[in-house]
């Protein structure tokens, strides 16, 4: 087992240095791959490469780039505050995670792993250096699995099998995605919406209803506004409505 396990992720140490050394460089938080000799950007999902300077999208054939289509920054900054997935964690035994603790993607999409440049990091065996992709396309988010030993499973199914990548799954609200010993249930919100179960700063250690109260403490309070501002400020949606 240990062998496996070493063998694949040597591999894809391999492949990552094969690629940095050409000068490209997967970023997570966009789910897309940057060539720093062209300063393009390639989506795998559409296979177009991205100017983010022109805001314009390229074709490419026989080694030459065509114009596509364009995106106004004004558009892709209102897609981006359309909705987001608030990620709960509902269970988990991995010491470095908490119940309750948020994870958001928001439609630039993003990653989970075991380490490295990831919205979500579950530091432990059972969980790939890169495990799973998340993705954003039409006002739909999807879950890929990227042919992990010990795979992801949606609402208790598993996506794959062992060291096949998994074909595109919709996520839905109050879905379940558990990788390695974490579930994560997952918050779809339109805009700044949350709800009850999905507060920042608050911990929701299981699916029970949380008490409702005429009040709330002042230390509580504090604590979900500042989590709340700083969650804004990352994903800069300060000042919007």
């Amino acid at each position: 087992m240990y062998s496996c396990y070493r063998v694949s992720d040597e591999l894809k140490d391999a492949a990552y240095l094969a690629m940095k050394e050409s000068g490209v460089e997967f970023i997570a938080s966009m789910n897309m791959y940057f060539n720093k000799n062209t300063g393009l950007y390639y989506c795998q999902s559409s296979g177009l490469y991205y100017d983010t300077k022109m805001s314009v999208f390229y074709t490419l054939e026989e080694g030459k780039y065509s114009y596509h289509s364009s995106a106004k920054p004004d558009e892709t900054k209102s897609a981006f505050a359309k909705t987001c997935i608030r990620a709960i964690v509902k269970d988990t035994s991995c010491h470095k995670v908490k119940p309750g603790q948020l994870y958001m993607f928001t439609c630039m999409g993003g990653s989970v792993g075991r380490e490295g440049n990831h919205v979500a990091v579950f530091p432990e065996i059972r969980v790939s250096k890169r495990h799973a992709t998340v993705s954003y396309c039409s006002g739909r988010y999807y879950i890929m699995d990227e042919g992990t030993m010990n795979g992801s499973f949606l609402n208790g199914v598993r996506l794959s099998v062992q060291k096949v990548v998994s074909e595109r799954f919709e996520l839905s609200h109050l879905d379940e995605l558990r990788i390695g010993s974490t579930t994560l249930q997952l918050h779809i919100h339109a805009n700044h919406d949350t709800c009850k179960w999905c507060e920042p700063g608050l911990n929701v250690p299981s699916d029970k209803p949380i008490a409702t109260t005429i009040s709330e403490p002042p230390t509580l309070y504090k604590q979900r506004n500042k989590e709340t501002n700083r969650l804004k400020r990352k994903y800069k949606l300060m000042g919007s409505g």
